[in-house]
């Protein structure tokens, strides 16, 4: 199984380290190195793209949830 094919189901601190691991690669690997982490890279950055993106929206779900039980009965909802 390629690490590329792990992705998906790493926890967040491990595609962290694995981001931080793959930039040093791309940076001071060997060139075989280098290869391999450009070329992983896009996956990496796709998936933290993803969970980012899916992380504000779960806040942004919460914080309309939060001020929707604030409203008074029988008041509209704006938006």
């Amino acid at each position: 199984m390629s690490i590329a094919s792990k992705i998906p189901t790493m926890t967040d601190a491990e595609l962290t380290t694995l981001h931080g691991n793959t930039k040093r690669l791309v940076d001071i690997g060997t060139a075989a190195q280098q290869t391999a982490a450009a070329a992983l890279m896009p996956s990496i950055t796709a998936e933290l793209a993803a969970r980012s993106e899916a992380a504000a929206a779960r806040k942004a779900e919460a914080l309309a949830i939060r001020r929707a039980s604030k409203l008074k009965p029988g008041t509209a909802v704006a938006g």
